[in-house]
């Protein structure tokens, strides 16, 4: 019996031996500024990409309204730039209230139904004190316009992800989406300029260090499931490289929430060596689940922290 408890462990033994020697032979795609991120100088140039006219009508129009327990929905549409137009989900108190609500911008992860699916966020955020809106990003949601077909891992690497040139392109347009939110916000529904907040979920969160990096009028971030590369990506630009930007949200406050089981943002191969650039004040959160969606009690500990940050 015991010689069998012997063989037994020795084999378990062996398998943590086996599956750690194979975790340390992944290759996973990285580049130099994840060991090394650009110098201030070089930063600067970058900012230049996510310039926009403010100055070009919203042109706003609301798409529908609905009041579901509490919580008044719009369902908008509005130029950012030249040729790109907004979908967005912007949620707020039904009932009379009194003051000016912090505001969270939500950008959601790599899903073809976008926005929608942070709706159960943006309602959990109002029922909290904060109003929400929720945009869709260039070709997801209403925004598809069929450069991803199927909308696979393969289909967005392929196609967008792991092409450098139309990735930064991306990235460019969502730092200038969330610039044309945020004074949307302003102008048109009073929100407080002061108490602006992001968060982003899986690729929301992965291209949200580097949107709040570039949009300094963000006043606090959460980024949820995110990281420097996802498990299938073998490249991008200096300027699409959250790397270089982490480092630039200090001294915003930034909350990080992963998942130590999570296969698409590894924790050792992609999340602590991004984590390491951030500066204070910082909070990191790991929990024991994969690449999930926002769970209830992560949700409160988050707006929990939002409030205490963007009081």
């Amino acid at each position: 019996m015991r010689s069998s408890r012997r063989i037994v462990g020795m084999i378990a033994a062996l398998a943590v031996i086996s599956a750690g020697s194979a975790r340390a032979q992944e290759r996973w795609a990285s580049d130099a500024w994840l060991e090394k991120p650009v110098d201030a100088a070089t930063f600067e140039t970058y900012l230049d990409f996510f310039a926009y006219d403010a100055d070009v009508p919203f042109d706003l129009e609301v798409l529908s309204t609905s009041n579901e327990e509490g919580i008044r929905i719009e369902h908008i549409v509005f130029r950012s730039t030249p040729g790109e137009i907004i979908y967005a989900n912007y949620y707020t108190a039904s009932t009379s209230r009194s003051g000016v609500r912090p505001t969270l911008i939500l950008v959601h992860g790599g899903l073809k139904s976008g926005k929608a699916t942070l709706s159960s966020v943006a309602e959990a955020a109002v029922r909290s004190g904060f109003d929400a809106i929720a945009i869709d990003a260039q070709y997801f949601g209403e925004r598809d316009t069929g450069l991803l077909k199927s909308f696979s891992e393969a289909d967005k690497h392929e196609n967008l992800y792991n092409r450098k040139s139309t990735y930064l392109e991306w990235v460019i347009q969502l730092v200038k989406d969330v610039g044309r939110t945020i004074d949307l916000l302003v102008d048109h529904y009073g929100a407080d300029p002061e108490r602006i907040g992001y968060l982003g979920r899986s690729r929301g969160a992965q291209v949200g260090f580097i949107v709040v990096g570039a949009e300094e009028r963000l006043t606090a971030a959460a980024m949820a499931y995110g990281g420097h590369f996802d498990r299938f990506e073998n490249g991008h630009l200096a300027a699409a490289c959250p790397a270089n930007y982490i480092g630039r949200i200090s001294p915003r406050p930034l909350w990080l929430l992963n998942g130590t089981f999570d296969g698409d943002y590894d924790k050792v191969l992609s999340v602590e060596p991004l984590v390491r650039h951030a500066g204070e004040p910082v909070e990191m959160n790991w929990v024991d689940t994969g690449h999930v969606s926002l769970r209830a009690e992560d949700m409160e500990r988050l707006l929990v922290w939002f409030r205490d940050v963007m009081r």
